[in-house]
């Protein structure tokens, strides 16, 4: 045995959502884009830089096999030739991106690894960029976060990796009364709500895939102000723009509250590689509407009290852990049906400078998937300076591109008068992919 936990219900379930795709685009490929400036490297350098590190990386040299009960973690040995390669790309405007949205929709092949790097060179004169793609049955966006920076960051003890949950242990045990509260709030949320369900506009597997990028202060500024976490400015300028949108392309999620589905990280300084994924997928109903933003700001941050509460966190690391296959499997599926899927928002952050050699990583784009049934999924990483966005939406949403700078807007909303001394960084939108 290799001592990580048995595949969990998410993880197959990302699986077979993957299996069931009608598109690519709805495939369970997540990663990172590394914008990069210095001397484009040989692939054979590159190669040899991973394969120094591999031994540290479990996630990166073990497959998901089996189905069920059976489903285990098995030892592959990576075939870097395979994994690692090198692309040319056009130096127009938006190539890169239009490069990376149809390197998105590759398979994975059966028995090795789900992981690759690409070396994108040709539409920078200063620099290249790297491209790293998962699977999200054996990545999540923690692992993800350990892996660059095992790769390209400063040697640190595991600790000190931006990828575990601060101040959680696998060695805690929660108290009675607060798994009664966590009971509470979980079932406070699952009834189903239905609003993307619509048989004249249903749902498909076709996505758009955007990226926008602010300044951090815009998040860090606008939380001071609401005593808030910056990850309740992100949540309070997503519905912004998700009621923005939907005044008039979709009114249902224009009025009272908004579901919002929000990845809680679970995973322990052991773990920080380990395969699989390492989170409790909660909702959590934010509120939408007209009000201003500070009031909705002020009432995110009620909401989301729970979330950020370490005992809180205790309960669902241990029901992840300790609960029977059976029942984690019952609670994804409801979770998961149809009229409960609904918009994910992820938050990462990358606390760490990294670097290949002299080349320094200036920006990282994040990628995130969204599996059919989404209707969008949205992930902010934090890297340096920069706050970097990633959306993913349904296709079938009309004018659903227009999201990401209407988040833009609301962010500058809530940052105020300061917002405008720091204007927005760079959005790139969704152009027609063969």
């Amino acid at each position: 045995m290799n001592g990580f936990l048995r595949p969990s219900a998410a993880d197959l379930f990302l699986r077979q959502a993957d299996r069931l795709a009608e598109h690519p685009d709805a495939n369970a490929t997540i990663g990172a884009l590394l914008h990069v400036t210095g001397a484009v490297p040989e692939p054979a350098d590159l190669r040899e830089h991973l394969a120094a590190r591999l031994p540290g990386l479990p996630c990166l040299t073990h497959v998901l096999s089996g189905d069920g009960t059976a489903a285990r973690w098995v030892p592959a040995v990576p075939d870097l030739a395979h994994h690692v390669r090198a692309q040319m790309v056009d130096s127009g405007p938006g190539a890169l991106e239009t490069a990376v949205r149809i390197l998105l929709r590759e398979p994975w092949p059966e028995g090795r690894p789900a992981w690759r790097m690409i070396l994108l060179h040709g539409h920078a004169c200063d620099g290249f960029a790297l491209l790293y793609l998962a699977h999200h049955a054996v990545q999540d966006g923690g692992s993800m976060t350990a892996v660059l920076e095992a790769l390209f960051g400063p040697a640190l003890p595991p600790e000190r990796l931006s990828a575990p949950a601060r101040g959680l242990s696998s060695t805690d045990r929660p108290r009675p009364l607060q798994v009664l509260r966590t009971i509470r709030t979980l079932l406070r949320h699952v009834r189903r709500h239905h609003l993307w369900r619509s048989a004249s506009q249903p749902l498909t597997s076709r996505r758009h895939t955007l990226w926008t990028q602010v300044p951090d202060t815009w998040l860090r500024i606008a939380a001071q102000a609401g005593g808030a976490s910056t990850n309740d400015v992100y949540l309070t300028a997503l519905t912004g723009a998700v009621t923005r949108w939907a005044e008039d392309a979709w009114p249902r999620a224009a009025e009272g509250t908004l579901p919002v589905m929000v990845p809680v990280n679970l995973r322990t300084r052991e773990e920080a590689t380990a395969p699989g994924n390492r989170l409790f997928l909660t909702r959590v109903d934010l509120p939408s509407g007209t009000a201003p933003a500070g009031q909705r700001l002020a009432r995110t941050r009620e909401i989301t009290a729970p979330l950020k509460c370490r005992e809180h966190k205790t309960v669902l690391r241990a029901a992840l852990t300790r609960l029977p296959p059976w029942l984690l499997r019952r609670l994804v599926a409801v979770s998961t049906a149809p009229g409960r899927l609904t918009v994910c928002a992820s938050h990462l952050v990358m606390r760490h400078r990294l670097h290949y050699g002299e080349a320094v990583v200036d920006r990282i784009d994040p990628v995130i998937c969204c599996p059919p049934g989404a209707p969008m999924a949205v992930v902010m990483l934090s890297y340096q300076s920069v706050v970097s966005a990633c959306f993913r939406v349904d296709r079938a949403l009309p004018g659903s591109e227009c999201l990401p700078a209407l988040w833009n807007d609301a962010l500058a909303d809530l940052a105020g008068p300061s917002a405008a001394a720091e204007p927005v960084i760079g959005s790139a939108t969704s152009t027609p992919t063969p």
